[in-house]
């Protein structure tokens, strides 16, 4: 399901796979973040780190009644304060899509799949 959004000359639709690559981009700029992880790791392998072109794996797009939410699965590297880390790339992340798309998300929640050691 696309979002979308009125603009007085028409509408703007924009994919699930386009936020996905643009959330996807700005967590693993992030420092600590490895890159980011499988949703279901237990089907999918062990955690392994996604490359960009598989971000949609990672990430998340979900939109409900109260607005957009965004779940991001991210590998942390070994020795970092995760609480940190996870609260930059929120931030981050939000300030993206805000920035990129103009359009407000309701909630971007962090899933730390794994930690690494670099």
């Amino acid at each position: 399901m696309a979002v979308s959004k009125r603009l007085k000359k028409g509408s703007v639709s924009v994919s699930p796979s386009a936020i996905a690559a643009i959330a996807g981009n700005a967590a693993t700029e992030c420092y600590g973040v490895l890159g980011l992880a499988s949703q279901t790791p237990f089907r999918d392998g062990i955690n392994e780190l996604l490359r960009s072109d598989n971000y949609q794996k990672g990430v998340l797009v979900k939109q409900t009644k109260f607005g957009v939410e965004i779940n991001l699965y991210i590998i942390v590297a070994y020795g970092v304060k995760i609480t940190e880390v996870a609260s930059e790339v929120q931030k981050k992340v939000r300030y993206v899509l805000k920035k990129t798309l103009d359009i407000n998300f309701r909630a971007v929640n962090i899933y730390v799949q794994s930690t690494k050691v670099i």
